[in-house]
């Protein structure tokens, strides 16, 4: 188990409670101070970008669940008891229905897509995805959707707002806004480079839809207002930030990999709310919303951790072996199925919780 968590900037959020202005106030004051806050970061580089720690050339413990054949991919994605990798080339969607997973796997539908780097779920169980100047829409019936010229050449991070927006981050620092129709509404510029995206979900403990960036060359985030465009104060997220998601309460985490801990962020304003040491660098993030976990993947380690954030400081409750290369994880919201790829080409490892976890739970 990972040594004592940071102290001074851990606050638990108030679960399905509304938090009063008053004390938003207060603990904001409190946590910009004992954690450090950036009102106006230039867009310029202030770290090394970071990136997954290779894994070991051999496992020795055998993956946890079930590991199909896949070929290498850029992407997992998990729906309404289906997940789809994206293929190495872009070109690719592949579909597996649970209910005809078997070694070594075999898909349920291949899907032509024109060249794609991301991939992501939308809320309805369809799927979007971006490439060089195209956004796409993948029916839950396979069906493609025309493609939409987007004149963005280098997407690098994706998501959908609940209202049908189409959020697209790119490798030169801007933030991309679409349309439900997925016609062009505005670029909010300013950052070195777009890694993650979060829409916090509805019915998060916030007054409103809160989008965040994560940039990795700053190892930061930043709350966006995709209305008007503005840009609401970075906070450092420790010194190389890499992945980040969201949780069900609207809680940004972000795994640092270079200082091998992950992070917590809450609030309007947005302000630091734990950081916890975690070994074995953390990269790969999910959240299981069915059992309210953060799964993290340690690379260096090829581990899978889940932690319970009830209580507002990451509580270890499972570790379990993963695959080789553990870079993406997926979490199926309707079942709580985990998904991992492995960034070697190792295939796809499917984690059962009501069958795979019992031996791997960790005392409390």
């Amino acid at each position: 188990m990972d040594g004592m968590r940071s102290a001074g900037c851990g606050v638990r959020p108030r679960s399905r409670v509304r938090i009063a202005g008053a004390a938003v106030t207060v603990v904001a004051a409190l946590a910009l101070a004992g954690c450090g806050s950036d009102d106006s970061t230039p867009d310029v580089p202030t770290v090394t970008p970071a990136s997954a720690v290779p894994a070991p050339a051999t496992t020795t413990a055998a993956p946890a669940g079930t590991v199909i054949a896949a070929a290498r991919g850029k992407a997992i994605v998990a729906a309404r008891g289906r997940f789809y990798v994206l293929s190495d080339d872009g070109t690719t969607v592949l579909r597996f229905d649970r209910a005809g997973v078997v070694r070594p796997g075999t898909p349920t539908a291949r899907i032509t897509v024109p060249p794609l780097t991301i991939l992501a779920a939308a809320p309805d169980g369809s799927l979007i995805g971006a490439g060089p100047d195209v956004v796409v829409r993948i029916g839950t019936d396979n069906t493609v959707d025309p493609t939409t010229q987007t004149g963005v050449a280098d997407p690098t991070a994706m998501a959908q707002a609940a209202d049908g927006r189409v959020l697209v981050g790119t490798a030169s620092g801007s933030v991309v806004v679409f349309g439900k129709d997925l016609s062009r509404v505005r670029t909010i510029s300013g950052f070195v480079r777009i890694d993650g995206l979060t829409v916090s979900p509805p019915g998060a403990d916030l007054d409103d839809e809160q989008v965040v960036v994560l940039d990795r060359a700053q190892s930061s985030v930043t709350p966006i207002n995709i209305d008007d465009g503005s840009k609401g104060a970075a906070l450092r997220a420790g010194n190389g930030a890499t992945t980040s998601t969201v949780d069900s309460f609207g809680r940004v985490l972000v795994a640092n990999t270079r200082d091998g801990e992950i992070l917590g962020f809450f609030g309007k304003p947005i302000v630091n709310r734990f950081r916890y040491p975690v070994s074995g660098s953390p990269y790969g993030l999910a959240w299981d919303q069915k059992r309210e976990l953060l799964w993290v993947s340690a690379t260096a380690t090829n581990q899978l951790i889940a932690f319970d954030l009830s209580d507002g400081e990451p509580a270890e409750r499972y570790r379990v072996a993963t695959l080789a290369q553990p870079d993406s994880l997926a979490v199926d919201e309707s079942t709580g199925a985990l998904y991992v790829l492995s960034a070697r080409g190792a295939g796809v490892q499917i984690i059962d919780p009501t069958t795979n976890l019992s031996s791997a739970q960790v005392p409390r």
